[in-house]
């Protein structure tokens, strides 16, 4: 299993002008610019390169059969937050992110050409291409700056302090993976077994002080 680290990519997903992004250059930016990091990483990914992208939403919901436990948090970091998927922030993020991810995926898949895309860490560390994850940014867990892109730059930093041992601060249950869906509508190669799999969630730890 390679441990060789991906470059990394994550963005504050909203609507077109409440959009961030960083990466793992030190770059950052708005929507007004996202196409040309999108087009950054698509050439990484064209010349072999391995890409984790990530998207602070929820990227996933879980699929449950008690009708009263639907909407309620998915655990882990949710739970210990007090930040449901479904509820305000995050609902919101969720609508913006079933718009935006099929967008930049379909960038990439114009640009990078065949890349196998996966929402599995395992996967991913074995045969590299673009890895699907999903960043969580509370607000109590904010620490410095207020522009979209602190929150991504927060992500970033964190997954790749992680590296290579990630783990998922929400546990897995029965799901629907809506960055595989999108990569599937445009034509990236992924398994489509993973459209029940719940993608790997990074969230930022609290500090003191904030």
């Amino acid at each position: 299993m390679s441990r060789q680290k991906p470059f990394i990519l994550c963005i504050d997903v909203g609507g077109p002008k409440k959009i961030g992004w960083a990466d793992a250059d030190g770059r950052d930016g708005t929507g007004d610019d996202l196409g040309e990091a999108l087009n950054y990483i698509s050439e990484h990914l064209r010349d072999g390169g391995r890409l984790a992208l990530g998207l602070e939403a929820p990227i996933w919901t879980p699929t449950r059969m008690d009708l009263k436990e639907i909407t309620s948090r998915r655990g882990g970091i949710e739970t210990d937050h007090n930040r449901a998927w479904s509820a305000a922030a995050g609902a919101c993020a969720l609508a913006a992110a079933l718009a935006l991810m099929p967008w930049c995926l379909a960038r990439i898949a114009r640009d990078a050409g065949p890349v196998a895309a996966t929402a599995d860490f395992q996967r991913f560390q074995e045969r590299g291409g673009l890895f699907l994850w999903e960043a969580f940014v509370s607000g109590k867990m904010k620490t410095v700056g207020t522009s979209h892109h602190d929150d991504a730059r927060l992500a970033c930093e964190e997954f790749d302090k992680r590296w290579p041992n990630l783990t998922s601060d929400i546990q897995e249950e029965p799901s629907i993976n809506h960055a595989v869906s999108s990569a599937m509508a445009v034509g990236l190669s992924i398994d489509s077994k993973e459209l029940v799999l719940p993608a790997l969630v990074v969230g930022i730890a609290v500090r003191t002080g904030t």
